[in-house]
């Protein structure tokens, strides 16, 4: 069986706590990830923030416990995120982050997901970050297990 290490991206693209969430709307667009992980100065692990975070930061708490939201008035969503921009990650991003390290077997990966809802864990070493693991690694991962 695969080891997380064998299908992880070595990508560090990361935010720190006190980024913007306009910036990290700018990275999440660029790269066309759905969250990044949240370092310090030492490349530690303290965080994770994603699209769901970013739409929360800008809609009153109703929404936020609710994976079925859907806004009916997009043009007040709009203005509420650009008041929201100039936030900063530490202010709604998700402290206990899920993460995974490097020597896991990917099937403990795929129940982690699951079981969470998760579209993109954290791999850490001695708490640092690593890389990153997502969905379709772990599906290319899984389709060619045994090949």
């Amino acid at each position: 069986m695969k080891q997380v290490k064998d299908i992880m991206t070595r990508d560090l693209t990361a935010v720190s706590e006190s980024n913007s969430l306009k910036e990290v709307v700018a990275i999440l667009a660029h790269y066309r990830f759905s969250g990044v992980p949240v370092v310090d100065d030492e490349q530690r692990l303290t965080g994770f923030i994603s699209e769901k975070d970013l739409i929360s930061s800008a809609v009153p708490g109703q929404f936020r416990a609710s994976d079925d939201f859907f806004p009916r008035d997009f043009a007040s969503l709009a203005s509420q995120m650009s008041q929201a921009g100039e936030s900063q990650v530490r202010d709604f991003m998700t402290r206990e982050a899920v993460y995974i390290t490097e020597d896991e077997d990917i099937s403990y990966l795929a129940e982690l997901m699951l079981s969470k809802g998760l579209k993109t864990v954290p791999v850490v070493r001695e708490k640092k970050l690593v890389g990153v693991v997502g969905r379709a690694e772990l599906c290319r991962a899984l389709m060619t297990e045994g090949e």
